[in-house]
C-alpha cells in the first residue's frame, strides 16, 4: 500500500470539488452485496476527475472508475477490484475529513482515514471496503481501477 499526499494543485482540487458538488448523485449503486446500496456520482460527469487523477500516476493506465458516497451507517461491501484490465486500485479523497466521523477505508487489516487531497494505492486483489461515517455527512471517494503499464 502506498499513500500519496498533495496529489492535486489547489486549483485542481477546487475544480474537482466543484464537479462533485453538482446535483449528479444517485442512490442505489451496488458493489458486491445487493443489501448494501451506496451513493454514486454520474459516471460521465465524473470522468474528467478520474482522468485528472490518473494523469498524476505514472506507470498506470485507467481502466475504470467510480465516485462513491457513504452516508450515516451505510458501509460499503467488502470486495476486490481485480480483473483482467485492473491489477491496481487507488482511492482518492477530495474533501476535508475529521477522523472522529468514522469513514475509514479498510484494506485488509489496515485502516486509512480520509485526508483531503490524498490517494491510497494498493493491489486490486486485496479485500477492501469503505466504512460508513458515524455522523450525518457524505463521505466521498474516487475509486480508480488501474492497469500497470509494462
Amino acid at each position: 500500500m502506498k499513500i500519496t499526499h498533495n496529489v492535486l494543485t489547489d486549483l485542481e482540487i477546487k475544480n474537482v470539488q466543484s464537479i462533485l458538488m453538482q446535483d449528479r448523485w444517485g442512490f442505489g449503486y451496488i458493489s458486491t452485496d445487493p443489501t448494501k446500496p451506496i451513493w454514486n456520482f454520474d459516471k460521465e460527469v465524473g470522468k474528467p476527475v478520474a482522468e485528472l487523477l490518473a494523469s498524476k500516476l505514472s506507470g498506470y493506465s485507467l481502466s475504470d472508475w467510480h465516485i462513491n458516497g457513504q452516508t450515516f451507517l451505510l458501509d460499503g461491501s467488502p470486495h476486490k477490484d481485480s480483473y483482467v484490465e485492473c491489477d491496481t486500485a487507488a482511492v482518492y479523497f477530495p474533501f476535508n475529513w475529521d477522523k472522529s466521523w468514522g469513514g475509514a477505508l479498510h484494506i485488509e487489516e489496515d485502516l486509512f482515514f480520509p485526508q483531503k487531497n490524498s490517494l491510497v494505492i494498493f493491489d486490486a486483489n486485496i479485500m477492501h471496503y469503505a466504512e460508513a461515517p458515524i455522523v450525518p455527512v457524505l463521505r466521498i471517494s474516487v475509486g480508480l481501477k488501474l492497469k500497470t503499464i509494462k
